[in-house]
C-alpha cells in the first residue's frame, strides 16, 4: 500500500533540523577529511601531546573553541530546561535536587578508589549519553513520521543507531595499539587488543549499515515512500563514529567530530526550548528571548561564562595547561589543593555528570513532561 508522506517530517522545520541538528556531524566529517587529506592549516603539532595520543595536541584555540566553547557550554544549557525554567524546577522539585546530590556523592566515593577509576566511569557513562541522544533524535523524527510500517521497523532503526555508534567503540576496545585518543584522559578506556574480533566488528559494521540501507530500498518499494529524516540521522552517527574513531586515527578527528556533533544540535534544542518558553511563560529570564538578537546575546553570552568559569576552575587547579587562555598562571603554578582534589575534582564534574543523569529525564515524553510535548507539537 502505497503511503503519502508526513506533511511535516522535522522535528521543527526543514531548514533549523538541517542547519542545527543534521549538517554540524557532516560538517565536521568533511572538515576532518579535508584536513586529513590535505593538511592546509598544519593544525596538529608534534608537542604536549601525551603518549597515547602518539604525540599530537590540539592547537590551543581548537581546544578552546571544542571544549569550553561548545561542550561544556552544551553541558550548562541543561539549565534552560531544569534550574533556570522555576516552573519546571518547582513542578520536578525532588528530581532537581536529588540527582545532583546522589551524583556528586556517588562521584566522592568512586574517586576514593582512585582517579583512574573514575574517569573510567565517568567515560563509559559519557559515550552512553553520547549515543542516546542520537537515539533521542531518532525517537523525536519517528514521532513525526506517519508513514511506519510497523513498530517492528522501528526498533530495528533504534538498534542501527546504537550499532553505528556502538560498533566502532567496542573496535576501540579491541584493536591492536588501540587509538590515538581518548574519552577524558589516558587509559579511561580498557583495552583487550584482539584483532580478529575488531576486524570482525568492523565488518560488521558494514554488514549492518548495508541491511538498513536495503531496508530503506524495501521501505520504498512497500509504501513510496522513505523516511528521509530518519536516514539523514542514521547515516550521520554512522559517518561520525566511524569516520572519528576507525577510519580516522588522531585526537583532532575524534574530538571535532564528537564535539560539534553532540554539542551544537544539543545547544540549539535548548535555544528553540527557550523561544518557546518566552512566549508561554514569561518569566524574568525568558523575557530576554523576545527577539532573536537579544536571545542569543543573553543565551551565549549566560553559556559562555559558566563554561568558561569552570574551565577556569578546572585549568587553575587541575589541568593547568592553558593558563595563556585563563590568564592563571600564577594560581596554576602552586599546588593548592593537594589532598583535596578528591572533593574538589568530582565538584568540578558535577554539572556534566547531572546533565547526563538528568538528560533522561527532561526529555522522555510522557505524562511526566506535558510541557516538553507542548514544545514539540508547537
Amino acid at each position: 500500500m502505497k503511503r503519502k508522506a508526513s506533511k511535516n517530517p522535522w522535528i521543527f522545520s526543514a531548514s533549523f533540523d538541517l542547519t542545527w541538528l543534521l549538517a554540524p556531524g557532516f560538517v565536521a566529517v568533511c572538515i576532518v577529511l579535508v584536513i586529513h587529506w590535505f593538511d592546509p592549516f598544519s593544525l596538529l603539532s608534534k608537542s604536549s601531546g601525551s603518549v597515547r595520543t602518539n604525540g599530537d595536541s590540539l592547537p590551543p584555540w581548537i581546544w578552546f573553541a571544542l571544549i569550553p566553547c561548545i561542550d561544556v557550554s552544551h553541558v550548562y544549557s541543561t539549565l534552560f530546561r531544569s534550574y533556570f525554567d522555576r516552573q519546571e524546577f518547582l513542578r520536578r522539585k525532588a528530581l532537581f535536587i536529588f540527582v545532583p546530590l546522589a551524583c556528586f556523592s556517588l562521584a566522592v566515593l568512586l574517586y576514593s578508589f582512585g582517579k583512574l577509576l573514575f574517569w573510567r566511569v565517568m567515560a563509559y557513562i559519557a559515550v552512553f549519553h553520547f549515543i542516546r541522544q542520537q537515539y533521542g533524535f531518532l525517537a523525536l523524527y519517528h514521532r513525526k513520521d506517519k508513514t511506519d510500517l510497523d513498530q517492528r521497523f522501528f526498533y530495528f532503526e533504534k538498534w542501527t543507531v546504537y550499532a553505528m555508534a556502538g560498533l566502532p567503540v567496542i573496535y576501540w576496545h579491541l584493536v591492536s595499539g588501540g587509538r590515538n585518543f581518548e574519552w577524558f584522559m589516558e587509559g579511561d578506556f580498557l583495552h583487550f587488543e584482539i584483532q580478529p574480533i575488531a576486524d570482525a566488528i568492523h565488518a560488521l559494521f558494514w554488514i549492518w549499515f548495508s541491511a538498513y540501507f536495503l531496508f530503506q530500498v524495501y521501505r520504498y518499494r512497500k509504501i513510496g515512500t522513505v523516511s528521509y529524516t530518519k536516514f539523514l540521522l542514521v547515516l550521520n552517527t554512522a559517518l561520525v563514529w566511524y569516520v572519528g574513531i576507525i577510519y580516522l586515527n588522531n585526537d583532532f578527528a575524534f574530538t571535532f567530530t564528537n564535539v560539534v556533533n553532540h554539542g551544537i544540535p544539543y545547544i540549539a534544542l535548548l535555544f528553540a526550548y527557550s523561544r518557546f518558553r518566552y512566549k508561554f511563560y514569561p518569566a524574568p529570564l525568558f523575557k530576554a528571548f523576545s527577539s532573536v538578537p537579544i536571545a542569543l546575546l543573553t543565551f551565549v553570552g549566560v553559556l559562555f561564562f559558566l563554561a568558561y568559569t569552570e574551565e577556569w576552575l578546572w585549568d587553575s587547579f587541575v589541568w593547568k595547561e592553558h593558563s595563556a587562555f585563563f590568564w592563571n598562571s600564577m594560581i596554576a603554578s602552586k599546588d593548592i589543593i593537594g589532598s583535596g582534589e578528591a572533593i574538589l575534582v568530582p565538584l568540578l564534574f558535577l554539572p556534566q555528570f547531572s546533565h547526563y543523569v538528568l538528560d533522561g529525564f527532561i526529555w522522555k515524553l510522557g505524562k511526566e513532561n506535558p510541557v516538553l510535548r507542548d514544545f514539540l507539537d508547537n
